[in-house]
């Protein structure tokens, strides 16, 4: 009785739902989600091995991770994605735990490294200086870095909250747009390479071969790259809303990701071959990198893309964190109309289509966590690198948990549902499907442990000491842990009050029965 009111609640709310979701849209929803430039430089910073271990990973994570989604996609395609695979796969505590990791972790994102990057380029490309402080003194740096970040973050609330046929123009723009910045840049690098300005010593061909230090490797490169690669289920959050999922969800994931892999690929190899060793260890963000290579524009033109470049990185940053927070709120919202967190979080506009009440809260979480770590870093030692350092590593090894429960949820399915219609299978029947199953868990949970616990190398070069640095990792992993349960127990409660009040119904309906019948 209980599974039928839930079915009510959510079939309600699903009605407020509208299909506006083509393929083209999904195609630069995920191209959106997967592709994103403030970690660009980051990768590349570890040397010419990054370029290996990027098209290495390619391989071994991204393609096996793009065709057991697009399985997943095309046969499960219901609203709330994540949380629908893993309810099937494993129960619904199992899916409550693995859709708050991956809903929470976009706020930790937005109100992480994504106003870090915003705010740097405010300081680059205006100021000349990332490590200037507004104002002059600490004091008004924090208060206006706070200021300029609330508009950021609500900013792009304000988009999620949107209906989807308006918000995927954020989608579309951003998209090209990050594609602009990153074919303006590859241009900019090759004219610096052949105009003589990056002379110094540059990367031979051995510098691109793997080293022996395998604490850098999988403590240090592997995350980075296995947390850029992701974001092929985003679009499955809104499952109900697209036109043909069965068709369009492969395709658009065959297109999106080979999109990704090349604008990828390209920069990060134009970074170490045309930049010499110097300019490459300062560009450790791609921010940098492109600061490098304006040297070759006339003054003018250098001044003026500047003025641009500032608004256009703010679009970007803020349609990827558009895509993913829409996608993770449909997400959470689906679960809370399943009794796996609290029925008010299940919410959806009747005007918009979109869920409220997870858009409005991960604006909340977004805010806590900028101010927190603005402040930690006004009164720590004050670095940018470290700040970036501190807030990238939560948000990685929490997204990133969040897959690593997400992927034996795809082999479980098989087993469990062999009979559900796959208009697209992962090539190689049984074996084909454990072969991807293994090789994307595998990947999550080295990603998961080492950005938990880092190698000293990485600790060092994050330029944080470790007692910080896992404290804040282990701390919010335990926060997000708690509340997953609090909210579970709170949808279990809520669940069983709506069996009561269900079960008592037709006795009070039969007793007001007679009371007529005496009268």
């Amino acid at each position: 009785m209980d599974n039928n009111q839930s079915s009510t609640m959510m079939m309600e709310e699903k009605k407020k739902i509208r299909r506006d979701f083509h393929f083209v849209d999904m195609l630069f929803y995920t191209i959106a989600a997967i592709l994103g430039i403030d970690t660009l430089g980051a990768v590349s910073s570890y040397g010419g091995q990054a370029l290996f271990w990027m098209l290495f990973s390619a391989v071994t994570f991204l393609l096996p991770y793009g065709l057991l989604t697009a399985e997943l996609g095309s046969a499960f395609p219901q609203e709330g994605g994540v949380y629908e695979w893993s309810r099937l796969a494993f129960g619904r505590f199992y899916a409550a735990l693995t859709s708050m990791f991956y809903w929470i972790s976009n706020p930790l994102w937005i109100g992480g490294t994504m106003f870090v990057t915003v705010i740097t380029s405010i300081k680059l490309f205006w100021f000349g200086d990332i490590n200037m402080l507004f104002g002059g003194n600490k004091v008004s740096d924090t208060l206006i870095t706070i200021a300029i970040s609330l508009a950021f973050i609500w900013g792009t609330v304000v988009c999620v909250l949107l209906p989807m046929r308006t918000g995927r123009w954020l989608s579309i723009v951003g998209s090209i747009l990050k594609l602009a910045l990153l074919g303006l840049f590859v241009i900019l690098a090759l004219a610096l390479l052949f105009e003589g300005h990056a002379q110094g010593s540059h990367l031979q061909l051995g510098d691109f071969l793997p080293t022996g230090d395998w604490s850098l490797i999988v403590s240090g490169i592997l995350p980075l790259l296995i947390f850029k690669w992701t974001g092929f289920e985003v679009q499955n959050g809104a499952g109900d809303e697209m036109k043909n999922p069965q068709r369009d969800v492969p395709r658009s994931l065959l297109g999106a990701g080979s999109v990704a892999l090349v604008a990828y690929t390209i920069p990060i190899a134009v970074i170490l071959l045309a930049l010499n060793k110097e300019q490459i260890a300062n560009s450790s963000g791609f921010l940098q990198a492109i600061s490098n290579v304006f040297v070759v524009l006339p003054a003018p033109l250098m001044m003026l893309l500047k003025i641009i470049l500032v608004p256009a990185i703010l679009i970007t940053m803020a349609s990827s964190g558009a895509t993913w927070m829409g996608g993770g709120n449909r997400t959470y919202a689906i679960a809370a109309l399943d009794h796996a967190a609290p029925a008010v979080l299940g919410r959806f506009s009747a005007r918009y289509g979109t869920p409220i009440i997870t858009t409005l809260l991960c604006g909340l979480i977004a805010t806590i966590a900028m101010v927190g770590t603005v402040l930690i870093t006004a009164f720590g030692d004050g670095s940018t690198q470290s700040l970036f350092a501190l807030v990238l590593g939560f948000t990685v090894s929490i997204n990133t948990l969040s897959y690593l429960l997400i992927y034996p949820a795809y082999l479980v399915l098989r087993y469990k549902y062999p009979r559900v219609k796959r208009p697209y299978r992962v090539p190689g029947g049984m074996v084909g499907a454990w072969l991807v199953t293994v090789l994307t868990t595998a990947y999550a949970a080295l990603a998961v442990f080492f950005m938990l616990f880092p190698t000293d190398s990485v600790i060092q070069v994050s330029k944080v000491a470790r007692l910080p640095y896992e404290a804040t990792q282990l701390t919010a992993l335990g926060i997000i842990v708690l509340l997953a349960v609090i909210f579970y127990l709170r949808g279990q409660h809520e669940r069983k009050q709506a069996q009561e009040q269900a079960e008592q119904q037709p006795s009070v309906s039969t007793e007001t029965q007679l009371v007529g019948s005496k009268n």
